[in-house]
């Protein structure tokens, strides 16, 4: 009877150890795990550490490429594109593309002629666009990242780390065009060449995880010489996302399925909001309707990170017209420290009339008191 309990107690253990206690990426230079939700680093070993990043370099530049651009946008290829070395998405100087073809032959082909085709088009050279990307960079926290090119071909100055490659990786998986390019396994593309017939290609994603890791929605692989092999990963289960990063790591593939099964393996959701909850009552002469939440609300959260959690009621305090049922009034907004990572719809409960009397509207103290229960016990 002792080995069973022995053995229940170390099971126990195990299962509430934070992702950061076992061995995970040791053979990085760098590498963390980052809850895609929250934004939370739930694992990391050096992951401030400045390396460079070869061809994870292109998840930047194809923030940028959306963000300026149409993706049906016309892109005449410049000829400097057709210059560079390394993996190409083999299009020519002088060919007309879509700038939608052209992004994924940049990530499924890791084209560094597309990267340049893109930042010719957009900025002019690659040095305007590379300065572009880390301005970028900066402005969405990933202050210890420097681009000097699209493709992530070594250079002096070209730099990130393993955290701030992971929070623009998190940014980035936001754009829907972002998630479908780097999730296809397969892309159709075409372009027309100078002389005006039509070039057909088709691009291969090399990303193995995505058919060999539950959940794989891309992101990007790398590989130099100088930089070693580096991978950035991202899966999406059932609404819990993370985002694995490693820079030169030569077990990537392996490390990054043992990173992914930790952090699910340590996850739990916690509920912000439930459907049906009241936040505020509205009391006239006209009668009483309750405020209340229209959707659950789940955080995917890892060890005690439920207690960063606030649920803000962002809704109206004076009523001047009637309402129906189902009616929008305002929104929960569901804050992870100081960021906002969510927002339902707050709705009235019931039809609403309003008399003359201005309608008085009070706080719910059961919704703050269930609020605050949640916090403490997930």
């Amino acid at each position: 009877m002792k080995k069973y309990v022995v053995s229940f107690i170390a099971a126990l253990i195990i299962s509430v150890m934070p992702v950061s206690a076992f061995a995970l990426a040791e053979s990085a230079a760098g590498a963390c795990i980052m809850n895609g939700v929250t934004g939370e680093v739930i694992f990391e070993n050096n992951a401030d550490a400045l390396l460079p990043m070869a061809s994870t370099t292109k998840i930047m530049t194809l923030i940028v490429a959306l963000l300026n651009s149409s993706p049906d946008d016309i892109v005449t290829v410049a000829e400097e594109a057709t210059k560079e070395e390394g993996s190409s998405a083999y299009i020519e100087a002088g060919a007309q593309i879509t700038m939608r073809d052209l992004c994924y032959g940049l990530m499924l082909n890791s084209g560094n002629d597309a990267a340049v085709a893109i930042a010719y088009h957009i900025a002019g050279g690659k040095k305007e666009f590379a300065e572009m990307m880390t301005e970028k960079a900066r402005e969405i926290g990933a202050v210890n990242t420097s681009f000097k090119n699209p493709n992530g071909l070594d250079e002096e100055g070209h730099y990130t780390t393993a955290r701030d490659l992971a929070i623009i990786t998190r940014y980035a998986l936001k754009n829907e065009l972002f998630r479908d390019i780097v999730s296809k396994r397969t892309y159709d593309a075409s372009y027309i060449r100078p002389d005006g017939s039509v070039t057909e290609l088709m691009y291969i994603n090399h990303n193995r995880l995505l058919s060999e890791m539950e959940g794989c929605i891309g992101v990007k692989t790398g590989y130099t010489k100088t930089d070693g092999r580096c991978l950035v990963s991202a899966c999406d289960r059932d609404g819990k996302i993370y985002i694995a990063v490693t820079l030169n790591d030569e077990n990537d593939w392996a490390e990054h399925k043992a990173m992914m099964d930790a952090a699910y393996s340590d996850s739990r959701w916690v509920t912000a909001v439930k459907a049906g909850d009241c936040v505020r009552h509205i009391v006239s002469n006209g009668g009483e309707c309750e405020l209340i939440s229209k959707t659950d609300f789940y955080v995917p959260v890892n060890g005690s990170a439920n207690r960063d959690i606030e649920v803000l009621v962002n809704a109206p305090r004076e009523i001047y017209t009637s309402l129906n049922a189902g009616e929008k009034v305002g929104e929960l907004e569901i804050y992870y420290g100081d960021e906002l990572i969510g927002k339902t719809d707050v709705v009235a409960k019931d039809d609403f009339y309003r008399t003359e009397e201005k309608a008085k509207v009070k706080n719910c103290f059961w919704f703050f008191a269930a609020t605050l229960l949640r916090k403490i016990f997930g």
